[in-house]
């Protein structure tokens, strides 16, 4: 076979040079987002994350790192992409037409697990991540690139730069392992950092006007309990699922001292005036069947985080039958109620969910449950 059927055999043709750029570009965003996966699994204050990828809506890099997909081992999915793009330009640089037919059959796997993961992302999260987005777009030109200037065969890959994979791959990947649980670790030293911060934040108060809607009160008026904690939230939003697991744990943590105060806040322009746009298309319509009864809230508050993946106009139809609720979507006192939370947040300058309000001071986003135990006992 002649050599110029090769793409990698023939010097830095301009194939070749696009292709060594595409799988530059793969890394650089590979170790982006590998950076972004620490950021949020290790915050180190109350700030969020990096501005391109953070964000509840329906482009957010957040909802595809806090998946089961996000990460194998503790191992950031986004490293495997790493591994590809230098695989690629080592081949590229060290040409050899055993290491093109290896390339090539890593491109083709690395692009069904792109395509897998846009459909996980489209289908079950329901949002994309722009970033990673923009990999699966680098990787589908770069497989077409090999495919149209290599006549390589697909699945004739070399054992020897298979097993150079390999060790590229589990070499980096125990480093990474033992870095997060190292990391795991350390976030009990943190929690005088976490203190400390908080102390410093400003204190606006208990809200204005409070809402009927509780998770969880020890007292029958609001202000009583020595510790106030105020959840703005969205059933659609992938981090305040998070933040409604960790307010069961407050709870079970301080019986009795807490008061935990939700507040609907949808990121919905349907009953949003704060929001330009329908980030999630089915927010206000969730909200209202959580408002529908105060009594059933708790409940119906667990269920629809736990479902929250399967949420929409058909699904809530059928929770608001389960829970026999019927009207909800329609009840003007349910609205009335969604309308009030919206409007308490302007207090606290609400712009995303979840904003936690604790005694008075406001938390945007979320923080490990460890630190946040460590501001409520620092509080007591």
């Amino acid at each position: 076979m002649s050599n110029k059927k090769f793409l990698t055999l023939n010097g830095l043709t301009i194939p070749n040079t696009i292709f060594i750029l595409l799988n530059t570009a793969m890394i650089v965003v590979g170790l982006y987002l590998t950076n972004h996966f620490y950021e949020i699994s290790f915050p180190t204050g109350f700030d969020g994350g990096s501005s391109l990828c953070s964000g509840d809506g329906f482009f957010s890099c957040d909802k595809t790192t806090l998946s089961a997909l996000g990460s194998i081992l503790y191992i950031p999915t986004s490293f495997f992409g790493i591994l590809v793009g230098a695989m690629a330009i080592f081949g590229a640089v060290f040409p050899s037409e055993a290491f093109e037919r290896t390339n090539k059959f890593i491109a083709l796997l690395n692009v069904i697990g792109c395509v897998v993961l846009f459909l996980f992302s489209l289908i079950i999260l329901k949002g994309l991540c722009p970033m990673c987005s923009l990999y699966y777009l680098l990787s589908a030109v770069s497989l077409f690139i090999l495919a149209k200037k290599s006549e390589a065969k697909f699945f004739s890959p070399d054992i020897r730069f298979l097993i150079l994979g390999l060790v590229l791959l589990i070499a980096p990947g125990i480093f990474l392992n033992n870095y997060y649980k190292g990391k795991d670790a350390r976030r009990e030293n943190l929690n005088a950092q976490y203190i400390e911060n908080f102390n410093k934040l400003q204190n606006l108060g208990d809200p204005i006007t409070p809402s009927p809607i509780m998770l969880y009160k020890s007292t029958q008026n609001f202000k009583d309990a020595p510790l106030r904690v105020v959840l703005f939230s969205d059933f659609q939003c992938p981090y305040c699922k998070v933040v409604s697991k960790q307010a069961h744990d407050l709870i079970k943590e301080f019986k009795g001292k807490i008061n935990i105060m939700h507040m609907f806040y949808p990121l919905d322009s349907t009953c949003n005036k704060n929001v330009k746009g329908r980030f999630h298309d089915s927010a206000c319509m969730a909200a209202y069947l959580g408002a529908c009864d105060q009594d059933k809230f708790p409940e119906v508050h667990d269920y629809i985080f736990d479902n929250q993946e399967s949420i929409s106009i058909d699904t809530l139809k059928d929770w608001a039958t389960k829970f026999d609720l019927k009207g909800c979507f329609e009840n003007k006192d349910a609205q009335d109620i969604v309308v009030q939370n919206i409007n308490a947040g302007d207090l606290y300058n609400v712009k995303s969910t979840p904003t936690i309000i604790i005694n008075g001071k406001k938390i945007e986003g979320t923080i490990p449950t460890m630190h946040l135990k460590a501001i409520l006992e620092s509080l007591l």
